[in-house]
């Protein structure tokens, strides 16, 4: 089956979760109808811009406000993200047996500081950063720029996160590649290629 020399994770929804009751109580308290905020803030052309470097964060957190009102875009672009702490233990393990662990994400400008903030910016050998690269999954382009940069066989990397799209884009470069749709996705993966 081949060694895996890198495990490449996506921070949202694997690494980092956000709760949908948070964003369905900022809705209710600002009477917005229910699903207003995530239509608005992840409306594909506006995405597409923040996750490719067009736009700041800050500016596409104006752009929100301008549609659902200041308060209700500042609340929901302040809230608290929770690690996955069975996920970060897993990192942290697979580190000391000598995997490298990276991020690519679809992100922003504040990525970096946003990891401070989490306290896990160490916990990455390296993370790539849509808004930085200037292309998004699940465009192959992403994938074979992390590749690049790694320098390893592409079959040498396992892949995993939550969008089926971008498992696809992963493996259409040759990367091993994995939904995630809990933290035992990615035990079991490690399972199946010895890692852990």
């Amino acid at each position: 089956m081949g060694l895996i020399d890198v495990l490449l994770l996506d921070l949202d929804g694997v690494v980092r979760h956000y709760d949908p009751a948070a964003t369905d109580a900022i809705e209710k308290r600002s009477g917005l109808s229910p699903g207003k905020l995530h239509e608005t803030a992840f409306e594909p052309r506006l995405l597409q811009r923040v996750v490719t470097g067009g736009l700041t964060r800050a500016q596409w957190v104006d752009h929100v406000a301008a549609a659902v009102g200041p308060v209700a875009a500042t609340a929901w672009a302040t809230q608290r993200p929770s690690v996955d702490r069975e996920v970060l233990a897993t990192i942290r393990r697979l580190r000391v047996a000598g995997v490298k662990v990276c991020l690519l994400t679809n992100g922003t400008d504040r990525i970096g500081a946003e990891l401070a903030e989490l306290r896990i910016a160490d916990d990455f050998d390296e993370v790539f950063n849509s808004a930085e690269i200037g292309v998004a999954k699940p465009d192959l382009r992403i994938f074979m720029h992390v590749l690049r940069v790694l320098g390893v066989p592409r079959s040498s990397v396992l892949f995993l996160d939550d969008s089926q799209a971008n498992v696809r884009g992963a493996s259409a470069v040759g990367m091993r590649a994995h939904l995630f749709t809990s933290a035992s996705d990615l035990t079991d993966a490690c399972k199946t290629y010895h890692l852990a």
